[in-house]
């Protein structure tokens, strides 16, 4: 038996971002610095990984595999930290949690997640921008049980799931008024690591121990899109929905405010 976790892509944003929000709730007009803080509702409902050491040879059938490929569900809630320069350039921070599910087997608690980040604006030409955006997003995630054949497993060690994952995107949007839809291209290098590669699994009403295995994954496709829409509220916060596509299966929510 095999088991296999991870926490999906993150939200990739407006690139024009930077340069939406003009004007504060608390102060006047700035320019060159602000701050801006802000909620995201991310969830994922599908995202393929593969073995990053396949265990079976080529000389075999794909039946004989050891494992099959897995998809990941995962739905994030956190806030967003942002320090805005001369309105071209942004520094985020992102805090808050996660809780993943993997097909209909394995299933966790919510657990601590952070990254970091940087969005710019490369070209801008009146309503027409286009930028890019990097971040670095990690959490440990702590399966609670798994479902075999119907039968759940407590996990008796002390399981942890460290992940890690490496985004960046590029695109261009338009603002219209108050709307401003955008389009990006995304690259995903994401992986999984146990810390341990045999667990133990405890039966319901049962004494007896299993012994499952879990490899280390990494994202089966790297290149993917994004499509989304911000709404500019009076110039002082922004509201954005977000879909993405390939890489990851995934629709989210953004709320900032400028202060």
């Amino acid at each position: 038996m095999s088991a296999v976790s991870s926490v999906a892509a993150f939200v990739n944003g407006n690139p024009a971002q930077p340069s939406l929000i003009s004007e504060s709730v608390l102060r006047e007009k700035n320019e060159k610095f602000s701050m801006r803080m802000g909620f995201l509702d991310d969830y994922v409902y599908g995202q393929h990984f593969r073995n990053e050491f396949p265990e079976h040879s080529e000389e075999f059938p794909e039946e004989f595999a050891i494992e099959k490929p897995p998809v990941a569900k995962i739905s994030t809630e956190a806030g967003v930290v942002t320090m805005n320069f001369v309105r071209r350039l942004d520094i985020y921070g992102i805090f808050g949690s996660s809780r993943l599910q993997l097909d209909q087997e394995i299933f966790g608690r919510r657990q601590f997640a952070w990254g970091i980040g940087t969005k710019a604006i490369v070209y801008q030409m009146d309503a027409f921008r286009i930028g890019c955006d990097f971040k670095y997003f990690t959490t440990t995630q702590d399966p609670l049980y798994l479902v075999v054949s119907g039968i759940p497993l407590n996990v008796v060690s002390d399981l942890d799931l460290k992940y890690r994952e490496y985004q960046a995107s590029l695109g261009m949007s338009y603002q219209s008024g108050i709307v401003s839809p955008y389009i990006l291209g995304t690259y995903l290098n994401s992986k999984i690591d146990p810390n341990m590669h045999y667990f133990l699994v405890r039966m319901p009403g049962s004494d007896e121990l299993c012994e499952p295995k879990f490899s280390s994954y990494i994202g089966a496709q790297t290149w993917g899109m994004a499509v989304g829409a911000t709404l500019v509220m009076g110039s002082k916060g922004i509201l954005s929905i977000e879909s993405r596509f390939f890489n990851q299966n995934g629709i989210d929510a953004t709320l900032e405010i400028r202060f």
